[in-house]
């Protein structure tokens, strides 16, 4: 992962742009509350992109105390299908797109 010299203020923490190997769409770096954040936004594409980067930003998920952030224009049942007995989610509607957090099962 290489970091890039981009930086948007996220709150009190400050968004880094990372590069993620397989990623098509800018991914950010940030941290909240001792939880790393890999946050990325594939609302403006479509298939299969959403997915693509994805299953490429889901790869830094090692720990507990990591989670990726996508932000999409619907939700994404084919992935969800495809990831579920690895990862949980959580998804949160916002300005009508979906903000879905992922994280490692326990």
């Amino acid at each position: 992962m290489k970091i890039n010299l981009k930086k948007e203020v996220c709150g009190m923490s400050v968004k880094e742009e990372v590069k993620v190997e397989g990623a098509t769409v800018p991914v950010y770096k940030y941290a909240e509350n001792g939880i790393t954040y890999y946050e990325f936004d594939t609302s403006e594409l479509g298939p299969p992109e959403p997915m693509v980067n994805a299953l490429a930003v889901l790869k830094l998920l090692d720990s507990q105390d990591k989670r990726v952030v996508m932000i999409n224009h619907k939700k994404p049942m084919g992935l969800f299908d495809r990831i579920g007995d690895r990862y949980d989610y959580q998804i949160e509607e916002v300005n009508g797109k979906y903000k879905i957090t992922f994280k490692i099962k326990e």
